[in-house]
């Protein structure tokens, strides 16, 4: 596609994007695999390096962008020399409001960005006003389906609150039957081991285990609420401590946090058959009536009447309007939050098989001294849970300054990565021998039509479409990207990236030092007990540099900035040899 600014031949990067506004089950996950096969398509025959973001957990509706963190990180990336195009399966991944979608074009006209619809059929010029006009009439259309959905729904959704019936999620400890809460027969298995397993209670896994039921646990947070002397903190560890699961989706049984019991807490009036026309998190104690004049639906209500009324009563009375204070001036952007994962939670991950387990460290101000704090209300076995912000922090500088290579070894890492790749991929056909034959074959195909239009064999229509035909081919394979460019270009972006952050670590501000780690790393491990990280992962683009990073120091060609010590032994130290196992 042309743009009025056009591009280097060093611009590779392909900023692809994935949306699925709605999960019902786990057949949902096709689309996202579907968008992502049909992306990486486009990418592989252009020769592009794809840059994965996706929105695909919860509801990330297309109508707005507030809800879609990762296309706020995409968009940021528009104005990068190295992009050359944004794909995604189809429009309305990206927008479904007209408006947006303009906009969306004039910051990719202006950057010299391409827009490519990944999904077959669905292949679109913007460079042309027929091009453009199609895009708008789309976006349109796409506009109207969700608005005309969104109708739709809200008129159901007053239809079914006017009988009284509840709406979404059924709260925790309940079921959802004829549209009305019920009583929920569903519960976890605890083995002897500490780990929860989903069941029925009339069917034991195994000898010891014992059953915990999802109605009871819920009973149990509203009743030690209801006594007025626990915070939702300590109820969250005592109910731990009474091995009480909760459900979260696809009933897989995980440990209950302290946001669970706020929302239990919350669904109080829910619990007691009533429907409202917000979300719990929405409706303020300090705004509610009072809590002896509230009628409950009992006919409806799962949990006893008089302990709801309790748990609203100490809800009410614990809740303080807010004082505004004006505008918070104030704020701290901690680099490495959501980012770093509890080394004790991230075990207990791997020992029982489940995802839920892992928690990351936010940022919190105790004593008025910025610090990392672990996730309120969960148990893992740490016994410290925060660390200072400078702690961590400059554990992870010396990290950086370990995978620090000098530009000169760029070669030499890079001609390793070629030798790997072909050690792996023995028997293919080597993309730079098949580009040259390729590119030969088209000429002389040229110079054959040129040889049959002078003998009159074809006609000058003929002729030009077969120069064109194989102009275009040529065209398409000396712009493909060989294996050791692509080799080259990958491990200098990363070496680029590095560096970047190495050198600017220090003098940054807290904010771009965020943006830097979130480009560059997938996770970070961090055990509180030792204020070390144990464990890392860089971006997927990055994997190659990693491994060739720890091979370059098997070879002894060794970075004498790093201290003097060997990249093996510093990380030795650090608890991360296993990370280098090529």
């Amino acid at each position: 596609m042309a743009h009025k600014k056009t591009k280097s031949s060093q611009a590779r990067v392909a900023l692809c994007y994935i949306r699925q506004s709605y999960t019902r089950d786990e057949n949902d996950l096709n689309s996202p695999e579907r968008q992502r096969a049909n992306i990486q398509l486009v990418c592989d025959k252009y020769g592009w390096i794809p840059e994965w973001y996706e929105d695909a957990e919860g509801h990330r509706s297309g109508r707005d962008i507030k809800n879609r963190p990762r296309w706020l990180a995409l968009s940021k990336r528009f104005g990068d020399p190295d992009v050359v195009a944004l794909v995604a399966n189809d429009l309305s991944r990206l927008h479904r409001k007209g408006w947006r979608v303009g906009d969306m074009l004039d910051h990719l006209e202006r950057h010299g960005i391409a827009l490519v619809l990944a999904a077959p059929g669905r292949e679109v010029d913007t460079s042309t006003p027929q091009g453009k006009m199609f895009i708008q009439f789309t976006a349109m259309l796409d506009e109207y389906y969700a608005e005309d959905i969104s109708q739709r729904s809200k008129d159901s959704i007053a239809y079914r609150k006017s009988l009284g019936k509840a709406i979404g999620q059924p709260p925790y400890g309940t079921l959802k039957k004829d549209g009305y809460l019920i009583q929920s027969h569903e519960g976890a298995w605890l083995l002897p081991d500490g780990r929860f397993v989903a069941g029925k209670h009339d069917k034991s896994p195994r000898e010891g285990a014992v059953w915990r039921s999802y109605y009871e646990g819920a009973k149990r947070i509203l009743e030690l609420y209801a006594e007025g002397n626990m915070g939702l903190e300590r109820i969250a560890y005592q109910i731990n401590t009474e091995s009480y699961p909760f459900r979260a989706r696809h009933n897989r049984p995980r440990h209950i946090t302290q946001d669970d019991i706020r929302r239990v807490v919350s669904n109080w009036d829910t619990y007691g058959g009533l429907v409202t026309s917000q979300r719990s998190i929405d409706r303020k104690a300090y705004e509610a009536m009072n809590p002896d004049e509230i009628v409950f639906n009992e006919d409806k209500a799962v949990f006893p009447v008089e302990l709801l009324r309790k748990v609203a009563r100490v809800r009410q009375a614990r809740t303080v309007r807010p004082l505004d204070h004006g505008r918070k001036r104030e704020t701290h952007f901690y680099a490495l939050s959501q980012l770093t994962c509890c080394a004790h939670c991230e075990a207990l991950a791997e020992q029982h098989q489940n995802p839920k387990y892992r928690t990351t460290l936010t940022g919190t101000h105790l004593g008025g001294k910025p610090r990392y704090r672990h996730k309120s209300g969960i148990k893992c076995g740490c016994q410290n849970r925060s660390v200072p912000c400078d702690v961590i922090e400059k554990d992870f500088e010396q990290l950086i300054q370990l995978l620090t290579v000098k530009p000169e070894m760029l070669d030499w890492m890079t001609e390793m990565a070629i030798q790997a790749s072909k050690a792996f991929s023995s028997g293919e056909i080597d993309l730079d021998k098949e580009k040259e034959e390729t590119i030969a074959l088209c000429q002389r195909r040229i110079n054959a039509a040129i040889g049959l239009y002078s003998d009159g064999v074809i006609d000058r229509e003929e002729y030009l479409r077969r120069k064109e035909k194989n102009e275009r081919e040529i065209a398409y394979w000396r712009a493909r990207t060989t294996e050791s460019e692509k080799a080259a270009l990958e491990l200098s972006m990363c070496l680029d990236a590095i560096d970047t952050m190495q050198r600017l670590w220090n003098i940054s501000d807290d904010e771009d030092r965020q943006g830097m780690v979130r480009n560059l790393f997938s996770y970070i491990t961090y055990d509180l007990d030792t204020q070390r990280i144990v464990d890392f992962r860089l971006k997927a683009w990055a994997d190659r540099f990693l491994v060739l990073r720890a091979a370059l120091y098997e070879s002894g060609d060794t970075n004498e900035d790093v201290s003097g010590q060997g990249l093996k032994r510093d990380m030795l130290l650090m608890g991360l040899e296993p990370m280098f196992s090529p």
